[in-house]
């Protein structure tokens, strides 16, 4: 028998004899329950991470409730107050965000600690469709809008500027109020719709964060009018009628729809053309990730380009 095969079988071999002495064990009478009654010595209890919390905001302008989670720096902040980075999709990318974060400013790494905060949904759903079709959209034509994949109709859109207004009016002011906030070391992550909505607000709001960051944007929206507002974004960059210029960055996995990559891609080439001092912009492939498998990997680079920025 090959060596190497003979070795690739042996956690297999003790699996099943451990499987099998453990049947027999309970065969016993001695030792009938003894496992059972080991388990029901543990106390079992619900995880919680002691920096998390989390707050209920109605929206004054549409009446709608937001969940907010917060991940609380374990340090102080530097000179100038905390940075702070607001993840779209609260519910499903909170935590992802929040543990990377963690992790990069452990000493000695030096980064600055930082806030982290999720912009979610009541309820437990990872991704909230019907929420967030509506949060992270502009308005749309039916018509310009492709068939669902499911076949079913289009949920209500159209509620990104509701969503931006949010953001300035309530969200930040609240967390400003919560915690030290450096206003100028503030980001903004979302994928998919999240990635639009990030491109929107950056084109309509340049100076309402210091760093977007968008992840397979769905830029094909409403027959890629998003690219109207960016040549208006242009125009107002060229006649120096935006500061302070924020940082971009977009983000596709290498194993996505064409399209999705090619749109992002080409958009982003462009915005890495423009010379205008101060504004920058980069690009991401992440090789071999998909829309879904893409997200942590987005959601890493997205914290490790705003945390390396703001602990300059």
């Amino acid at each position: 028998m090959d060596c190497a095969a003979s070795r690739s079988s042996r956690p297999s071999v003790r699996r099943e004899r451990r499987s099998l002495a453990i049947k027999r064990l309970n065969r016993l009478p001695e030792n009938n329950g003894r496992y059972r009654s080991v388990l029901a010595a543990m106390i079992i209890r619900p995880y919680v991470k002691p920096n998390y919390e989390t707050m209920l905001i109605t929206s004054r302008s549409n009446q709608l409730d937001y969940e907010i989670f917060i991940a609380k720096p374990f340090d102080e902040p530097a000179e100038g107050g905390y940075g702070v980075i607001y993840v779209l999709d609260g519910n499903g990318l909170f935590e992802t965000a929040a543990e990377i974060t963690r992790l990069l400013t452990r000493k000695p790494k030096g980064y600055q600690p930082a806030v982290v905060v999720g912009i979610g949904y009541p309820g437990g759903e990872a991704f909230d469709t019907m929420r967030r079709t509506y949060d992270l959209t502009m308005p749309a034509e039916l018509a310009n809008l492709p068939l669902r994949p499911n076949g079913e109709p289009w949920p209500e859109y159209g509620g990104a500027d509701e969503l931006l207004a949010l953001f300035e009016k309530e969200i930040m002011p609240a967390v400003a109020q919560r915690f030290a906030i450096n206003k100028r070391k503030q980001a903004l992550f979302g994928h998919s719709f999240g990635g639009l909505f990030v491109l929107h607000a950056l084109f309509a709001q340049p100076a309402l964060f210091s760093h977007y960051v968008a992840s397979s944007a769905s830029i094909w929206w409403n027959d890629y009018a998003l690219l109207d507002e960016y040549e208006a974004f242009k125009a107002d960059l060229n006649s120096n009628a935006i500061s302070p210029l924020p940082k971009a960055l977009m983000i596709a996995g290498g194993d996505e729809l064409d399209y999705m990559v090619k749109d992002s891609m080409n958009l982003c080439a462009d915005m890495m053309s423009l010379r205008v001092p101060g504004f920058e912009a980069s690009w991401a492939l992440l090789e071999q990730e998909e829309h879904v498998s893409v997200i942590p990997g987005a959601i890493s680079r997205a914290v490790k380009f705003w945390l390396a920025a703001t602990s300059n």
